[in-house]
């Protein structure tokens, strides 16, 4: 079974965000726009996140510190280019570097909004927005696939994604 669950997990959530396109047209000049959808989405993509951050720890050093995102990423970034990875939404002419911050030794500021939300949504609802969800998906995304090649895995990763 494997990755394959957390990738029809993912599949699920990246269905769910691309479906908000309906409401909010993928443009970086909607990047604040915040609502009860994205709060919903960026609470369960930093969840999945959380839990893929584990598993790619364990595989690749299972003796690692893996508590939370400051240990994910001193681990993740020892054994892998993360940080360098940029994931590409063609369809809108939009590019997202979810782990970048992770190479100046910080953590994304969607995984700072995340937590922002999930214990002060009445002070950070306004995090609930596009950019955090968008840039969020994307990290899950990349998450999933560090996972596959963590874990050794032979499935294929399939059906393809809708928007990434």
């Amino acid at each position: 079974m494997g990755t394959y669950r957390y990738w029809q997990h993912f599949l699920a959530l990246e269905s769910d965000f691309a479906a908000t396109s309906r409401y909010v047209e993928f443009s970086d000049r909607n990047f604040a726009t915040f609502s009860i959808e994205y709060a919903k989405l960026l609470l369960a993509i930093g969840s999945e996140v959380d839990v893929l951050c584990k598993i790619i720890c364990e595989n690749i050093e299972g003796t690692a510190k893996r508590g939370n995102i400051d240990d994910y990423r001193a681990c993740i970034t020892a054994h892998t280019h993360i940080a360098i990875e940029e994931v590409l939404v063609r369809r809108y002419n939009l590019a997202f570097k979810p782990w970048d911050a992770w190479s100046h030794s910080k953590n994304p500021a969607w995984w700072q909004s995340y937590n922002n939300v999930k214990h002060q949504r009445n002070a950070h609802f306004d995090k609930a927005n596009f950019e955090n969800c968008a840039n969020a998906i994307s990290g899950l995304f990349v998450a999933v696939l560090y996972c596959h090649k963590a874990e050794k895995s032979i499935e294929s990763l399939e059906p393809y994604p809708v928007l990434l």
